[in-house]
């Protein structure tokens, strides 16, 4: 299953590992794609057999939203009970020289 073919339902988020990242029963790795030594982009988001570590509840019920907001394109992970952002990930800068990858991870605060 494609992580883009998730746009738009709900999962359970079970958190993040580097740049791993678990949503209902399968866990999602963002790869980037260094272009050369000052660029660096949003190459593929793969299924992959975990390597990190999870949590054993959902910290949240999620919806994947498509992201393009004229400055980074990719995808966000928004809580559907309160609209907070967990994850974004993707390019940002996407339409400059120095486009660079983004993994920006957002726990909430106590």
């Amino acid at each position: 299953m494609s992580f883009k073919s998730q746009v738009g339902k709900k999962l359970y988020f079970y958190g993040v590992d580097n740049e791993e990242f678990k949503l209902g029963d399968i866990v999602y790795l963002a790869v980037e794609d260094e272009d050369d030594g000052y660029r660096s982009y949003l190459e593929s988001i793969e299924q992959t057999e975990p390597k990190g570590i999870f949590f054993d509840k959902p910290l949240a019920e999620v919806i994947i939203e498509e992201l393009d907001d004229g400055y980074t394109e990719g995808f966000r992970i928004v809580d559907a009970a309160d609209s907070h952002v967990w994850l974004i990930v993707g390019t940002s800068n996407y339409d400059d020289y120095y486009p660079y990858f983004v993994f920006d991870y957002n726990p909430k605060s106590k």
